[in-house]
């Protein structure tokens, strides 16, 4: 029987065009996708390219197990989830260096620009026995770019309605011992309502050296600054108020300083150390006017807000190798987290400054036997000044048959969230004694590669059960002293389980298929409802064609169904059951290379992305509208 690549026509039989990607994040080493019993997947900047992201939340929504929840417009609050988890239980690096407020305990993908990324790795599953705290349903790292080759450079402007516009310029390169990549970006859009413009504005640069003994430093900074304007415009119908608060404003400083040092001068042995520096500042304005009394809004006095969060990290990983068979890894954790809140409510003021420490410990040991079988195994401490010591364990297992293009995979673990700075210590709500969230997650997988590797199937089925969720209770019995408006409280308890399907075809060469499929079953067990802004069904699908050499085209579509959320209501505090409608969002776009590069004349592309060409009206987050149609296209200059 002749084999079936000799049945095809030369285009047909080529290599596939996307290649096994190596991953740092899933053991913190470098390692083949192959061997990894993790679920991963990796948005390239070939990616970002491709589909003319404007976010990076746009393109994390492409991914299987992932829900992104923007509210409302451009550049408003984006949250993330994994498999059902909170977002507070997904971990967030920017090259491998924590990201999250420690007072919120969360990441707001609206402050990441999405220029000067190489790559985003994501790793579903729970990851706490190499990162520590939140990372129960995974982990989300942003690499920055890193200079190669010989100089380049570029520079866009776009537009769209909405009165959106953008403008980004950067450049990079490398020589034999140094690297460079530097960028900027302004993004600025009103929005669709009153008070709903937001502006960003972000600076970034790598820059690297080349050491002997096969090793490199490297010093990454990043600088982004959000003005959003806040509006709300929604009912309760239990409550006797309306939530009617069109006056909001929200400005975010944030800053991110990493320096990385990787050496492996022998074969058996590498290092990797990392020193780390994040501060963010939030300040929040929502002014009570007279016209807020007349509107009926939820307004009860001016209040202000000023919030500074600091983290510092250092973190040392040892990698130790016995061939082709064996790695060991050790590692070390230090990190110092800080907040400082001041509030100003009818002219009262409050504030408070704490500090939180942690130490960890952990190891890892991967065995590869006669490259059919890698197992792994992981063990992790961390002590916190806070609430004390949590251990954690995983383990992972992958059968890679290289004849027939499959690999069997799994992973079991446990897990945990730390509760936050505002948890135990924001005046009026705080319970100090609260302990750590946990859980116990595993998975099970089968990877398939078809047509010499041009046809890319897979399949996981997952289960997570948590216990001793933090959850906040509008009641003072069980409370501290102090508080008068309530607490949090360890009595949450919960569960996931679901089963996600991916799919990638190189059709042709010029013509890629993408599908994904999630379905995740979830049930608060004290309430016995299910989780929140989790839908039980997200179809997602992408086709990027190269028609013509200088033509490249693409389209994009999320089918979402309907998700249980709750609403605040501002008389009691308490939540109120609400739900968000499913939907369907089309997008497309594509680039054209008007002109090639011409001695000191630049190349020049003219981009194009319209989103949601239905002009489908839903909310992902309750209260919160998203927008109708929109289109931003624009010029782009390479050098």
């Amino acid at each position: 029987m002749m084999p079936l690549a000799a049945l095809l026509p030369p285009a047909a039989a080529q290599e596939p065009r996307t290649l096994e990607p190596v991953v740092v994040t899933a053991t913190k080493l470098e390692e083949p996708q192959e061997r990894l019993g993790a679920a991963v997947s990796v948005i390239t900047e070939d990616d970002l390219k491709a589909y003319n992201y404007e976010t990076v939340g746009d393109a994390l929504r492409q991914m299987p197990g992932l829900e992104i929840q923007r509210s409302g417009s451009l550049g408003k609050l984006t949250d993330i989830r994994i498999r059902g988890t909170s977002t507070s239980q997904v971990q967030v690096l920017i090259d491998g260096m924590r990201v999250k407020s420690p007072t919120l305990g969360t990441f707001d993908f609206s402050d990441l620009a999405i220029d000067q990324i190489e790559r985003i790795e994501i790793v579903r599953g729970p990851q706490s026995t190499l990162y520590g705290a939140d990372a129960i349903g995974g982990v989300v790292n942003i690499i920055t770019k890193r200079g190669k080759g010989p100089f380049s450079a570029f520079a866009s402007t776009e537009a769209g309605n909405y009165d959106t516009l953008r403008e980004r310029a950067g450049f990079s390169g490398s020589s034999k011992v140094f690297d460079y990549a530097f960028g900027g970006s302004w993004l600025e859009s009103n929005g669709q309502l009153r008070n709903d413009g937001s502006e960003q504005r972000a600076v970034a640069g790598r820059i690297g050296l080349t050491l002997p003994a096969n090793g490199h430093i490297g010093l990454s900074l990043r600088y982004n600054r959000t003005a959003t304007d806040l509006p709300v415009d929604l009912t309760i119908p239990t409550s006797p108020f309306f939530i009617r608060d069109p006056d909001s404003r929200q400005q975010s400083e944030t800053t991110t300083l990493a320096l990385q040092w990787d050496q492996k001068p022998l074969e058996w042995f590498e290092l990797h150390a990392r020193f780390g520096q994040f501060w963010n500042q939030v300040g929040f304005q929502d002014p009570f006017t007279a016209g807020d009394v007349a509107a009926g809004n939820s307004d009860f006095a001016d209040f202000r807000s000023q919030t500074n969060t600091q983290r510092r990290e250092a973190e040392l990983v040892i990698a130790f190798h016995a061939g082709k068979w064996n790695t060991l890894t050790l590692g070390g954790e230090h990190r110092n987290e800080s907040g400082r809140i001041l509030s100003v409510s009818a002219g009262v003021p409050e504030a408070f400054f704490k500090r939180i420490e942690t130490a960890s410990a952990f190891v890892q040991d991967e065995l590869r036997l006669f490259e059919r079988l890698v197992l792994s195994g992981g063990w992790r401490y961390d002590d916190n000044s806070a609430f004390g010591g949590v251990t954690t364990h995983r383990a992972g297992v992958a059968v890679p048959v290289k004849e027939t293009g499959t690999k069997l995979r799994g992973t079991w673990g446990e897990g945990f969230r730390a509760p936050t700075i505002d948890d135990l210590f924001f005046p009026g709500f705080a319970n100090p004694s609260l302990k750590p969230e946990r859980s116990e997650s595993w998975d099970a997988g089968i990877d398939q590669k078809l047509w010499r590797g041009r046809i890319r199937l897979g399949v996981t089925y997952f289960e997570n059960k948590f216990r001793n969720l933090i959850q906040f209770q509008p009641t003072v019995a069980g409370c501290p002293p102090a508080d008068t408006f309530g607490c949090s409280v360890n009595i949450g308890r919960a569960r996931t389980q679901g089963v996600e399907f991916v799919t990638a075809v190189d059709v042709l060469e010029t013509l890629l298929f993408t599908a994904n499929y999630t379905h995740v079953d979830t049930k608060d067990l004290i309430t016995q409802r299910e989780l929140r802004r989790v839908p039980h069904h997200h179809y997602n699908f992408g086709l990027t064609w190269d028609p013509l050499r200088a033509l490249s085209l693409f389209v994009q579509a999320n089918v979402i169904s309907s998700q249980f959320d709750e609403a605040t209501d501002p008389a009691t505090f308490a939540a109120v059951p609400v739900r968000n409608s499913g939907y369907h969002r089309i997008d497309l776009g594509g680039t054209y290379h008007i002109t090639g590069k011409h001695g000191a004349f630049p190349a020049l592309d003219f981009t194009v992305r319209l989103n949601n060409v239905t002009d489908e009206r839903y909310m992902e987050v309750f209260g919160f509208r998203n927008l109708g149609i929109n289109v931003l296209a624009g010029l782009q200059a390479r050098y």
